[in-house]
């Protein structure tokens, strides 16, 4: 399957933190047939093995979860109060259409109610609203009938505007910060299978939770698997209109970004040299990531026990934390062939 078909299959599936089930079970009916082992910790991260046997271990990972709102109130006519579960930018709501999931696999649509400007105080109109201004419209006719569709509190949604191909070569949809990644590692290992490769190393794709809300499965995960290498594959903030170049972390069509700092690592010289060098073996083009921005899965992977050494490289997405990124499928492309460049030289950082 290409980057493209497996963000396909990937981006629809729900995934707010700590509510992966959807997202999880996706990934395994993908890996199951590929992997030597599949497993689910007890966070619910989903790790595929490769030659889970051998050591020592090197560990990727992408984090399934997604930003969401999570309800905090349904008032008797049926309106519904939420709050921001990880980095979701209140502005982006009005307006907006949201799907709530009461359980993994039912839907409850509701939109982001907007007061029309024609009743609206002129003062206010403009203005980024308070979450506590804000409220989701199911169309129901009151709080008995949103309790009946499965809505309550702590009911957590995502905003949607759907997914697919855009324009020349771009892909889009709500979730490609991590499911870009999520994709680059299926695609990997399927590689890997196809070839029925052998590595001198362990290899451990975990697939990690609420890493939105404070990294915690890639925390609970590293602690477990004790990997001797990490490598985080994410996607991070491409340029923007309007946005100074000092403070644009990543282009697009530019490869995908090597981390050499952010806001929760510094990334060790030798696993930047080696991501660089990886990039030029795989004759494809990479980019340094502006510092300081963001944080990633690696921020707590590499101080899990006594130390991991961690990288961290990202596709370039415009929009991220919003109803619809955006990306360039020969950057995820290139991605997906620098991170199989590094496989093959990793031995060397063990």
């Amino acid at each position: 399957m290409n980057l493209s078909e497996l963000l396909d299959r990937l981006c629809p599936p729900l995934g707010p933190p700590g509510r992966e089930e959807e997202i999880r079970e996706a990934v395994r009916e993908l890996v199951e047939p590929l992997a030597h082992r599949v497993e689910t910790d007890r966070l619910g991260s989903l790790r595929a093995w490769w030659q889970p046997e051998v050591r020592p271990l090197v560990m990727l990972d992408a984090h399934l979860d997604e930003v969401a709102v999570i309800v905090q109130q349904v008032d008797p006519a049926g309106f519904i109060r939420v709050a921001p579960m990880g980095g979701l930018d209140k502005r982006l709501l009005p307006g907006s259409r949201v799907v709530l999931q009461p359980r993994p696999g039912q839907r409850v649509p509701a939109l982001c109610g907007l007061l029309p400007p024609h009743v609206g105080k002129g003062r206010d109109q403009g203005k980024a609203l308070d979450w506590e201004q804000i409220y989701l419209d199911p169309g129901l006719d009151d709080g008995e009938a949103v309790a009946e569709a499965g809505v309550q509190v702590g009911t957590m949604g995502v905003l949607e505007l759907g997914h697919g191909l855009l324009g020349r070569g771009c892909y889009f949809a709500r979730n490609l910060d991590n499911r870009a990644g999520c994709a680059v590692l299926v695609h990997l290992l399927e590689r890997l299978a196809a070839e029925k490769r052998e590595l001198p190393f362990g290899l451990v794709m975990n697939f990690s939770v609420a890493e939105e809300v404070g990294l915690r499965g890639a925390q609970a995960a590293a602690f477990d698997l004790a990997p001797d290498l990490a490598l985080a594959v994410e996607s991070t903030i491409g340029e923007t209109p309007g946005v100074e170049a000092g403070r644009n972390p990543s282009r697009l069509g530019s490869g995908p970004a090597v981390t050499v700092a952010d806001g929760r690592i510094v990334v060790p010289q030798r696993i930047v040299d080696s991501l660089e060098m990886a990039a030029k073996r795989a004759g494809v083009a990479c980019q340094r990531k502006l510092p300081p921005y963001g944080g990633t899965d690696a921020g707590a992977i590499h101080t899990s026990r006594g130390g991991v050494p961690t990288g961290v490289v990202s596709v370039p997405t415009r929009y991220i934390h919003s109803q619809a990124s955006l990306l360039k499928l020969s950057d995820l492309e290139a991605m997906s062939e620098l991170v199989w460049a590094w496989l093959d030289g990793a031995e060397e950082l063990l």
